[in-house]
């Protein structure tokens, strides 16, 4: 290993009376410093960790408490991020991380009630370093940390070419649209990761997303537009996935080196559904610019889903840097809650007759899809073939003569079927292609309160058979949606 003529040192909220209290409380608005270290020098790890046993508590932590960092006397920090969202703890969540420039690990018996966090990224200096933290929340937070760096007696050669470290936090609910957009040329609705002007390159970002919408969100490209470029740019990715390092879509966590899909949180047993959080850390392979670099994200394909979309991107660049955006008020950045989903009045969720369905080889599940659904999901029963079929016990409270209608899904995929009540042809086959087309995963649709046609039906359970009758010529398979049945006595 090299010998440099460096000193090694470390700051710490250890006791300074020789005690054992070794942690720091930061008061609501308060600002702490951290470290203040004068001359030439490089930051070499940051640790820090909490004990708490409150959830509400922990997010104040996470989203909270603002980090910052200052190199050589400069006025505007070059970092400014919660510190959660810097570490890696995406939408106040922590997983651990084992890449080579974030570690998260657990503590003891709870993961939840504390977590250890660890940044390696290198952070040179040549007139000094100030590391401080905000406390904008309400109430008091209580942290130990380490920070260690080394200095220099004076500036080594390599400090006059080395770039500065930033980071940046980002945050926005992205649009939704009501209808598929189709194609993306320009890149400009993007959700944006980085905008920096400069000389520099890029090291990395953390992004996370809170699955709103539901299904698989991340059909999403990246593209990296550098020195002024237009569309196309010279980084224009195929996926939100590959730009993690994992295969299509994703639904279980993994970490890595240089790429992670470290939350997915499945929310309620529906797939991509609720927290999401990956990084991407360009140690091998940086990306440079030398004017100005944007980096960019479509939140699904050509940016038609609303979901909620927060960011940390890591770079190194000459000074001075160009002022930051400004850092996202502290309720606009809290932490996404998740309410319950509506259902429309009186509805019978097809999804929820899943446990005691009838089907044909093929298989059936309830997902959660982006647009309006009766509790946001509906059943999906992958038919392949004419005489496909699935039934499922639906339960009348009493005897009675009921209008039958249904809420389903049309798709340019889906098929035609005939709807059997107790054996016995209800109405007619219903085509459910979409006769707009589009692409998948944008051109599902839903068809509102179609009419089967009245019968009398005797309290208790009956079985509502949908067997595939054939398909539109258009359509591109037997595929089939139901929302919910409605039943309404006459």
């Amino acid at each position: 290993m090299m010998v440099r003529d460096a000193s090694s040192h470390r700051a710490s909220s250890y006791d300074h009376t020789g005690g054992n209290v070794d942690w720091v409380i930061v008061k609501p608005g308060e600002t702490k410093s951290f470290a203040e270290i004068a001359g030439a020098g490089c930051i070499k790890h940051f640790y820090w960790t909490y004990i708490i046993e409150k959830e509400e508590t922990r997010k104040h932590l996470f989203r909270d408490l603002i980090l910052r960092m200052y190199w050589d006397g400069e006025t505007a920090a070059s970092v400014e991020s919660p510190i959660g969202d810097f570490f890696g703890i995406s939408n106040a969540t922590p997983r651990p991380i084992k890449s080579l420039g974030l570690v998260v690990n657990p503590g003891a018996d709870s993961n939840d009630l504390s977590w250890g966090l660890n940044s390696y990224f290198p952070m040179p200096f040549a007139k000094g370093a100030r590391i401080e933290v905000t406390n904008e929340g309400p109430v008091d937070l209580g942290i130990w940390y380490h920070i260690d760096y080394e200095t220099y007696p004076t500036p080594p050669a390599w400090m006059n070419t080395a770039g500065r470290f930033h980071a940046q936090f980002r945050h926005e609910r992205t649009k939704a649209y009501a209808a598929p957009k189709g194609a993306n040329s320009d890149g400009k609705e993007n959700y944006t990761i980085l905008e920096a002007t400069g000389r520099g390159s890029l090291a990395g970002y953390v992004l996370g997303v809170d699955n709103i919408s539901g299904g698989w969100w991340g059909e999403g490209d990246d593209m990296v537009f550098i020195d002024g470029e237009t569309w196309p740019p010279s980084f224009h990715g195929t996926g939100s996935e590959e730009i993690f390092g994992g295969g299509a879509c994703p639904n279980v966590e993994y970490s890595g080196p240089y790429t992670g899909f470290h939350l997915v949180e499945n929310r309620e047993g529906d797939k991509w559904f609720g927290k999401n959080a990956m990084y991407r850390l360009f140690v091998n392979d940086p990306i440079r610019f030398d004017k100005s670099i944007r980096v960019t994200i479509e939140h699904g394909h050509a940016d038609d889903q609303g979901n909620d979309y927060s960011s940390v991107a890591f770079w190194y660049q000459n000074e001075p840097h160009a002022t930051f955006a400004p850092l996202p008020a502290k309720d606009e950045r809290a932490p996404y809650v998740y309410g319950t989903d509506p259902c429309i009045e009186g509805a019978i969720e097809a999804e929820r007759l899943l446990k005691t369905a009838e089907h044909s080889k093929d298989p059936a599940q309830g997902i959660r899809f982006p647009g309006t659904w009766s509790n946001a999901r509906f059943l999906f029963f992958i038919a392949n073939a004419p005489d496909d079929f699935i039934t499922l016990r639906v339960p009348v409270e009493s005897d009675g003569e009921y209008d039958i209608s249904l809420y389903l899904a049309k798709a340019s995929d889906f098929g035609v079927f005939q709807l059997k009540v107790d054996g016995k042809d209800v109405g007619a086959p219903f085509d459910a292609y979409n006769g707009a087309g589009g692409e998948s995963p944008t051109h599902v649709v839903r068809a509102e309160n179609v009419p089967f046609g009245s019968l009398k039906l005797p309290a208790g359970e009956h079985t509502f058979e949908f067997r595939v009758v054939g398909k539109n010529d258009r359509a591109t398979n037997y595929y089939m949606g139901i929302d919910c049945i409605l039943l309404k006595r006459k």
